[in-house]
């Protein structure tokens, strides 16, 4: 039963992601903001998880309180979101988005935290991926129906929802199991983490990288779907079949990781991301462009299932909600906000095909430094 309710948690919680993020730059376009004004709105959300989610990873490992950030993570951000309807100024907007995003920073790598405890408990830390499979699951769901329900009229209705399913992972938050790490772990262990640790030091500067590209497409697809006159359905079509590529490759992964291990399987999956940049730039038929965002998919399940196992395999099990809480600052906070200040920039001169330019430059880095720090040591992580 335990297992079935971390497959609920992350069904809901991706499927309140795929209505909301996906819509949040047309729906501050929509306030009458200018580019620059949207992208600063875009970069701080996650710039402010970049900087909160490794003091809530410390917070969680030193004080056992993995859980209890998520609940109370969870039913805070339900009520916060709605407050975005209710304003058009900028600077009360920038305010509000800093302060939900630092409360909602800890749900995703604490739970991360608590499937792999749990996993681990059992000798499956490798079948992480058929928990988050149903994530991938329910963001394709969410984005089929959102493109055609919201995208047209009322993208309110995107915050309502997100709403909601924050508020029913809260509840369902009380149904997974807790972990316990020694309380003799030190403050100062976790601080220098990074400074001991070259490998996953390294890692993350490519991390940075990918997040660079991940954040900017995250936000602006929608943007160059429109710039292509997509219509709505195909909008949200296309927003779902990028991340359907997840789904079996999150199914597979345990048998990938033990047929090719999980250095190249992670490889592998990161190589398709600058493909995708540079057909972007060339593509200017959106059906065609529908295609290509199957790769998207392919990188996605590879990062977000493949990678969190390969950061917990190579840190002490103690210090496990803190090492996926940089994972995910990086991935998902310094990486896009340092990519959505200079997206919001160039979109004040140019169209998103300048936007997958930059992608391609900065991805085909990124890849090559995550690469590098893979094989910087051998370990057990072959």
């Amino acid at each position: 039963m335990i297992r079935s309710w971390f497959k609920v948690f992350y069904t809901v919680e991706f499927i309140g992601v795929g209505v909301f993020m996906p819509y949040m730059a047309m729906f501050f376009i929509r306030k009458n903001l200018t580019s620059i004004e949207v992208g600063y709105l875009l970069a701080i959300t996650p710039f402010a998880g970049f900087i909160s989610q490794p003091f809530w990873g410390l917070i969680s490992d030193k004080l056992n309180l993995t859980k209890t950030l998520v609940t109370i993570g969870c039913f805070v951000t339900s009520v916060l979101v709605l407050a975005l309807i209710f304003t058009d100024s900028f600077w009360v907007l920038l305010l509000i988005v800093a302060i939900i995003s630092i409360v909602r920073s800890p749900i995703h790598p604490n739970v991360a935290a608590l499937a792999l405890s749990h996993l681990e408990s059992r000798g499956k830390q490798d079948e992480y991926g058929k928990f988050r499979l149903w994530g991938s699951v329910g963001f394709v769901l969410a984005t089929v129906f959102a493109g055609g329900l919201l995208f047209e009229d009322n993208l309110s209705l995107t915050i309502y929802i997100y709403s909601i399913s924050m508020f029913i992972l809260g509840v369902i938050s009380f149904f997974l199991p807790d972990r316990q790490v020694s309380s003799n772990i030190q403050w100062k262990d976790g601080l220098s983490l990074l400074s001991g640790h070259i490998e996953l030091r390294v890692l993350l500067i490519g991390i940075i990288c990918v997040g660079v590209t991940l954040g900017i497409t995250n936000q602006y697809l929608v943007v160059y779907l429109n710039e292509l006159d997509a219509s709505a359905w195909m909008i949200g079509a296309t927003v779902a079949i990028s991340a359907i590529p997840e789904i079996p490759i999150m199914s597979y992964a345990e048998k990938l990781i033990r047929k090719w291990g999980l250095r190249i399987t992670y490889l592998v999956g990161l190589s398709v991301l600058p493909l995708r940049w540079f057909l972007n730039m060339m593509i200017t038929d959106s059906l065609v462009a529908l295609y290509v965002q199957t790769l998207h998919g392919i990188a996605i399940g590879s990062l977000l299932c493949i990678g969190v196992i390969y950061v917990d395999r190579i840190l002490p099990v103690e210090w496990r909600a803190s090492g996926q809480a940089l994972y995910v600052s990086s991935l998902h906070g310094l990486g896009p906000s340092l990519g959505l200040f200079v997206a919001g920039l160039i979109m004040t001169v140019g169209n998103t095909r300048l936007l997958w330019a930059l992608c391609l430059v900065v991805g085909i880095l990124g890849t090559y430094i995550i690469r590098h720090a893979m094989y910087i040591k051998s370990n057990n992580t072959t």
